[in-house]
């Protein structure tokens, strides 16, 4: 039993662990619960492989992949990992039927894509086999099937040692029948004195042939800030911080599943280029070519996020149109799908590439060894590079902030927003050796920041409509124009609004919070003449610390 949702299918089911099975046949085959009626099924033998690449990449993703041998040949699944919720593991699943062969990677359906995907260029192993006999009944209640119940009795090959042996209990319901099967449920558990059951059969594999999948983000070194450090060291442990963030999100990328994945990607990304563009002063030159490498990548996952914003606009498109010009943009959804679809498509070549693979690899270690001791402008202290950091940013934005007024264009309100959004990245790196000034001042520029973003968001998706309207998309009709423009229109209006609240947001930006800040910051700062912790000069960077492009 399974409910359909998107190309695949959600799994719900209680599991429970059982000392024998057998007791709880014996139960389930004279059970007498008012209200119920159990059916006994089939007795089935399942022969099961799981697969996986040498870095666990399907592991990554968040999934499981399983090939499963039936009459009708064998059988392709992709099942989510998830720890139980009240009792309860509630999984997403995506099952195919295979061709020829056993290999999961050549699997022509859904499941096959998906792997392609997250899999990339590395071929899939066999990382175990199970075999569980598994004896299953129907439950029934006076509406009609409330859930199927499964008796597992599982076996795990280690090597030439004896198998380990599980034997499960699981109850698989749909989301409308939990209320309607947990009285059974509950009386069946108390009878047969089953409890709840501990790791998955997959993860209980993994405990029993010896197998831990690595980590997403490997070791780096420190990423917590602290006011003892080096400006080096400060900012190698901002770089790490988000790296980890950057490859942790990888597989949900490739993934497709979950488009916040994605966005985490390429947030990550930005933080990465603004944390070396804030500490350029005090990073090894060739840090520049890893920047620009950061900045083919952030273009390739951006033209697969723009459309992921501008599909999740289409509810907010739609509102207040009728129903004829609510279906006028079905044809510009169609069309956005599609270049997401191409867009994916670049953007999986380009994870996939030699390029990336060099880029991480090579920035990893980079990372992982820290700032070279011959690079002697690293060597000074956080505490007396952060101020002029801060204050570069902040007079930056004052600069610009103060010469807003409700008519400047468009232009001078998303320069004051990049310049707001560097701003708020140097609190984010610097802001723990602050502490609080630092945190409430960031909540200011963040306050400044959001209002920003909103009017840009309302003034790209108003260009963007005029400029869909006006080119390749006339050939919409004039139903769709219209609804365009009406669409384009009321972006206008909220621009203005936003406008409107500028002052209000920008404000408290030379207010108490930053003075406050500036007083820590300032009394933080050494004194001329201080003992230094820079280090002394001695060789020069050595030469693995190239970017990925040499």
């Amino acid at each position: 039993m399974a409910i359909t949702a998107g190309a695949g299918q959600t799994e719900i089911e209680w599991q429970f662990s059982a000392l024998d099975v057998r007791p709880v046949a014996r139960w389930l085959e004279s059970a007498a619960v008012p209200g119920y009626r159990v059916t006994a099924g089939p007795e089935r033998l399942l022969r099961d492989t799981y697969f996986d690449t040498d870095d666990w990449r399907v592991h990554r993703a968040g999934f499981t992949c399983r090939v499963r041998e039936k009459d009708a040949g064998p059988e392709l699944t992709l099942k989510s990992m998830a720890d139980p919720s009240g009792g309860i593991r509630t999984r997403r699943e995506l099952t195919e039927q295979m061709m020829d062969g056993r290999e999961p990677l050549a699997a022509p359906g859904p499941c096959g894509e998906l792997l392609r995907a997250v899999a990339g260029k590395q071929p899939l192993g066999e990382i175990f086999r199970l075999q569980t006999r598994r004896r299953t009944f129907q439950l029934h209640d006076t509406e009609g099937e409330v859930a199927e119940i499964a008796l597992d009795e599982t076996s795990i090959p280690v090597g030439e040692d004896e198998p380990v042996r599980l034997s499960r209990v699981e109850v698989e319901i749909g989301a409308g029948t939990i209320e309607r099967a947990q009285r059974f449920v509950d009386v069946m558990v108390a009878m047969a004195a089953l409890t709840a059951a501990g790791p998955s059969k997959f993860e209980a594999a993994l405990i029993a042939t010896g197998q831990a999948p690595g980590d997403a983000v490997p070791e780096l070194g420190p990423t917590s800030m602290r006011p003892e450090m080096t400006a080096g060291e400060a900012g190698f442990a901002v770089m790490r911080k988000h790296f980890g963030v950057f490859l942790a999100n990888e597989g949900g990328t490739r993934l497709g599943e979950d488009i916040e994945a994605l966005h985490d990607m390429r947030v990550a990304t930005r933080r990465l280029r603004a944390a070396m563009a804030a500490f350029r002063p005090f990073l090894p030159p060739a840090m520049e070519r890893y920047r620009e490498e950061l900045g083919w990548i952030a273009a390739a996952l951006g033209v697969v996020r723009d459309l992921d914003v501008q599909l999740e606009r289409m509810t907010e498109w739609r509102e207040g149109l009728s129903a004829e010009g609510s279906r006028a943009l079905d044809s510009i959804e169609g069309l956005l799908w599609a270049r997401r679809a191409a867009g994916r498509k670049r953007m999986l070549a380009a994870l996939d590439s030699r390029r990336f693979e060099r880029f991480v690899a090579r920035f990893a270690a980079v990372l992982r060894r820290g700032p070279p001791r011959s690079f002697e402008p690293a060597g000074m202290p956080i505490l007396a590079a952060a101020p002029d950091l801060l204050e570069k940013r902040y007079r930056r934005v004052r600069k610009l902030g103060d010469r807003i007024t409700r008519t400047s264009p468009a232009t001078d309100y998303h320069a004051l927003r990049i310049d707001a959004k560097k701003l708020r990245y140097a609190l984010e790196f610097v802001g723990p050796i602050y502490g609080k000034p630092a945190t409430e001042f960031s909540q200011r520029v963040t306050a400044l920041q959001d209002v920003l973003g909103l009017h840009q968001d309302a003034e790209i998706a108003a260009a963007t409509l005029e400029e869909m309207a006006g080119g390749e998309w006339r050939r919409l009709g004039p139903a769709t124009l219209l609804a365009m423009g009406a669409i384009a229109e009321r972006y206008r209006r909220h621009g203005a609004e936003l406008r409107g609240q500028f002052p209000a947001v920008y404000r408290p930006i030379g207010g108490r919070e930053w003075q406050r800040l500036r007083g820590v910051i300032e009394a933080g700062r050494p004194r001329a003449g201080a003992a230094s912790r820079q280090r002394p000069a001695g060789r020069r960077a050595p030469a693995d610390s190239r970017p990925a492009g040499q």
